[in-house]
C-alpha cells in the first residue's frame, strides 16, 4: 500500500432518497465520495423483488484485509452477515507454541511463538480446506435461519389479557357445575 493507509468503506451513489452504495478500497485520507484504489462490490438496501441488494467479491476483500486495510463498521457488519470475516480471521492465524523461560526477576515468563516451516514462513493455523469448511457450514446455518418461520407473538393490553383470563376462568367454573349436576342424583317427581 505504499505507506497509505487503505481503509474499506461505503462510498454513496444514486438520486435523493434512493441510496445505493458502492464497497470500496480507498485511502483513509479521502473523501467519502472521491477516488477509490479498487471496488469490491456494492450494497443497495432498497433493493426489492428480484434485484440484486448485495454484491461482494470476497477474494478482493479478503486480499485487502490481509494486506492490513482497515475496515468502517457497517461494511464489518456486511462483511460479517457474508462469512467474509469468517474467513478472513481463519486466514490469518498462525500456528503458535508455548515456550517457557525465566525472566530477570527469576519469575516464569509464558509466550505464545509463531511455528515456523523450514523456510522461515509462519505456517496457518487453519489450512485452506478447513477455512473453506467452516465457510460451506456457516453459510448453511444462515440459510437455515433465513427459511425459518418466525413465531407469531401476539402482544395483548393489561384489559384484553385480563378479558381471556375471566373467560378462562368462567368456562371452568362452568365445566366443573356441569361435572357436579352430572354426579347429583335427580331429584325423584312424585306419580299423580
Amino acid at each position: 500500500t505504499g505507506g497509505k493507509m487503505v481503509k474499506l468503506r461505503m462510498t454513496r451513489l444514486g438520486k435523493k432518497k434512493r441510496p445505493f452504495y458502492r464497497i470500496i478500497a480507498i485511502d483513509s485520507r479521502k473523501r467519502r465520495d472521491g477516488d477509490y484504489i479498487e471496488r469490491l462490490g456494492f450494497f443497495d438496501p432498497l433493493a426489492s423483488g428480484k434485484a440484486v441488494k448485495l454484491e461482494i467479491d470476497a477474494e478482493k476483500a479478503i486480499k485487502w484485509l490481509l494486506e492490513g486495510a482497515q475496515v468502517s463498521p457497517t461494511v464489518k457488519n456486511i462483511f460479517s452477515d457474508e462469512g467474509i470475516m469468517l474467513r478472513y480471521d481463519m486466514m490469518r492465524r498462525l500456528k503458535k507454541e508455548k515456550v517457557e523461560s525465566t525472566g530477570k526477576d527469576g519469575k516464569k515468563v509464558i509466550k505464545y511463538i509463531a511455528v515456523l516451516d523450514a523456510e522461515g514462513n509462519p505456517i496457518r493455523k487453519y489450512t485452506d480446506e478447513q477455512v473453506e469448511e467452516a465457510y460451506k457450514n456457516f453459510m448453511a446455518l444462515r440459510e437455515k435461519k433465513k427459511n425459518k418461520k418466525p413465531v407469531e407473538k401476539k402482544v395483548l393490553s393489561k384489559k384484553a389479557k385480563a378479558k381471556i383470563e375471566a373467560a378462562k376462568k368462567a368456562s371452568a367454573d362452568a365445566a366443573e357445575a356441569a361435572k357436579k349436576a352430572a354426579e347429583a342424583p335427580a331429584p325423584e317427581t312424585p306419580a299423580s
